[in-house]
């Protein structure tokens, strides 16, 4: 399932550039379907970089500034909901500025 939601991801983050209003609802509804399965996926585009985080892997480009941003998703965190639990199933690869 992992390897899916990666694909769904990539083809999410193509599209993006284009026209994504086209696909909204059936990304939205693909991402439905994966947390039925008990998956929780989350793209931290955007937010600050804390090295603390053991659910990102970082590639920081510019190591000069105190307040650094995630640039860009090359893939998602992923966590699987098992009874109680939540375990990390894939750490999201990011680059950092």
């Amino acid at each position: 399932m992992q390897h899916i939601i990666n694909q769904v991801f990539e083809i999410e983050n193509k599209i993006k550039e284009t026209d994504k209003a086209l696909f909204t609802r059936n990304f939205e509804r693909l991402y439905h379907e994966f947390e039925q399965e008990g998956f929780m996926v989350i793209n931290p585009l955007g937010q600050r970089y804390d090295e603390r985080d053991v659910a990102i892997e970082a590639n920081i480009l510019n190591e000069n500034g105190s307040d650094l941003k995630i640039t860009k998703v090359l893939k998602p965190t992923i966590y699987k909901q098992e009874g109680t639990h939540r375990a990390l199933v894939q750490k999201a690869v990011v680059i950092v500025e």
